[in-house]
C-alpha cells in the first residue's frame, strides 16, 4: 500500500530515509475488505487511491536517466566542484516527484553497490527556507534534516544558535552525503540568490555533494545566480555571451495528447484496484481526459484518484465500484471543469 507522500516529512533523516526505503506496491484485492463492504478513511485502498503509484511519464523516464548518468559520474569525481542538475517546468507538471524519484533511485544505488551503512546519509532533502538573510537561516533546514540541535534550550525552539553550516558540513562529510535536494528553489526571491548561491556553494566547497535545484523558473534562477551576477567581472572576450544554461536542466512538461499520453493513462489505468472496474474504460476516455487535464500528470492524478475513491464510497449493488465519465463529469479538479 502507498499513501500520499508529504513533502514536509521528507526534511528530515527519519522521513526521507523511510520514503527511500518505502516499497512502491498496489494493494492486492486478495488482501483488502470483501466487495460491499462498508470503508473508512483509513482503508487500504481509499488510502492508496489518495495518490496512487508514480507514473512513469516520458519527463520522468528521461530525468532520471540522465540524473543517473551525472551522479554516478560525480561519485568518482575528485577534482573541482560537481556539477549541479537544475529540474524546472510549469506548476502540475510532476516536479517534485520527479525529485523525489532521482533521490530514491541515487540512494538505492549506493546500497547497492556499497551495502548497507547506518551511519552513510547518501542523501539530503530540504525545501526552502521561510527566512533567507543569512548563513544562519541556509544552515538551519540542513540541520534540522541531519538532526542536529540549533537552539541554546531545546526547551524553546526560538533560541537559536549560530551559523550552523561548519557542523553542517562536517557532518555530510563523514556521512558521505554525495546529493542535495532543494525544493522550492523558486521562493527564493531576485534580492535573494546571490546570498543564497554563494551559501551552497561554500557548503559544496566542503563537501563536494552534488546539488538538484528544483522549481518553476528554476533555470533562470540558477542562470542568474552562475552567471548574471559574475558578468562584471568576466574577461572582455566572453562578455555578452549568453547561454541556455551552464548546467544540465531537466523539464518537466505538459503531456500532449498521443501515444505518450495514452501510456500515461493506461499506466493509471492499470494501477486501479477497484472490484468493478473494466480495464480499457480510462485509455477510451483518453482524449477526454487530455481536453479536462490540459495534459497536466498533476490534474490527471487528482482527477483519476479523486474517482476511484468516490467509486469505493459510493459502490452499491446498483452503482458498481467503477470510474465512468458521469463520476469523472462530477469530480472539480480546476482544469476543464464545466460551470
Amino acid at each position: 500500500m502507498t499513501a500520499p507522500i508529504d513533502v514536509s516529512l521528507l526534511t528530515t533523516l527519519e522521513g526521507w530515509n523511510r520514503e527511500a526505503s518505502r516499497r512502491l506496491a498496489a494493494p492486492d484485492l486478495a488482501d483488502c475488505a470483501p466487495k460491499g463492504t462498508q470503508v473508512g478513511l483509513l482503508d487500504p485502498r481509499l488510502m492508496y487511491h489518495g495518490d496512487m503509484l508514480p507514473v512513469i511519464t516520458p519527463a520522468l523516464r528521461r530525468g532520471l536517466l540522465d540524473a543517473r548518468r551525472l551522479l554516478r559520474k560525480s561519485l568518482f569525481s575528485t577534482l573541482g566542484r560537481s556539477t549541479d542538475l537544475v529540474l524546472d517546468g510549469d506548476r502540475g507538471t510532476g516536479k517534485s516527484t520527479m525529485l523525489i524519484q532521482i533521490g530514491r533511485g541515487f540512494q538505492a544505488l549506493i546500497e547497492q553497490y556499497f551495502g548497507p551503512d547506518p551511519n552513510r546519509i547518501p542523501v539530503v532533502f530540504i525545501t526552502v527556507p521561510p527566512e533567507r538573510e543569512s548563513n544562519l537561516h541556509w544552515s538551519l533546514p540542513f540541520a534540522e534534516f541531519l538532526a542536529l540541535n540549533h537552539t541554546l534550550n531545546p526547551q524553546d525552539r526560538t533560541r537559536r544558535t549560530v551559523d550552523m553550516t561548519e557542523p553542517v558540513a562536517h557532518v555530510m562529510k563523514q556521512a558521505g552525503t554525495r546529493l542535495v535536494l532543494v525544493d522550492g528553489i523558486n521562493r527564493v526571491q531576485d534580492n535573494e540568490i546571490r546570498a543564497a548561491f554563494d551559501y551552497f556553494e561554500a557548503l559544496q566547497d566542503r563537501t563536494n555533494v552534488t546539488f538538484i535545484y528544483c522549481g518553476t523558473g528554476a533555470r533562470e534562477i540558477v542562470h542568474e545566480a552562475r552567471y548574471d551576477k559574475r558578468r562584471k567581472n568576466l574577461p572582455d572576450v566572453v562578455k555578452g555571451k549568453t547561454y541556455f544554461s551552464d548546467l544540465p536542466v531537466l523539464w518537466a512538461g505538459v503531456i500532449p495528447y498521443g501515444d505518450d499520453w495514452h501510456s500515461v493513462v493506461q499506466a493509471f489505468e492499470e494501477d486501479l484496484r477497484l472490484y468493478d472496474h473494466k480495464p480499457g474504460t480510462l485509455v477510451k476516455l483518453s482524449r477526454y481526459l487530455h481536453q479536462r487535464t490540459g495534459g497536466y500528470i498533476a490534474s490527471l492524478n487528482d482527477l483519476i484518484c479523486q474517482a476511484a475513491q468516490e467509486a469505493i464510497e459510493t459502490a452499491t449493488a446498483s452503482a458498481p465500484e467503477a470510474i465512468t465519465k458521469q463520476l469523472l463529469d462530477d469530480i472539480r479538479i480546476g482544469r476543464g471543469d464545466s460551470r
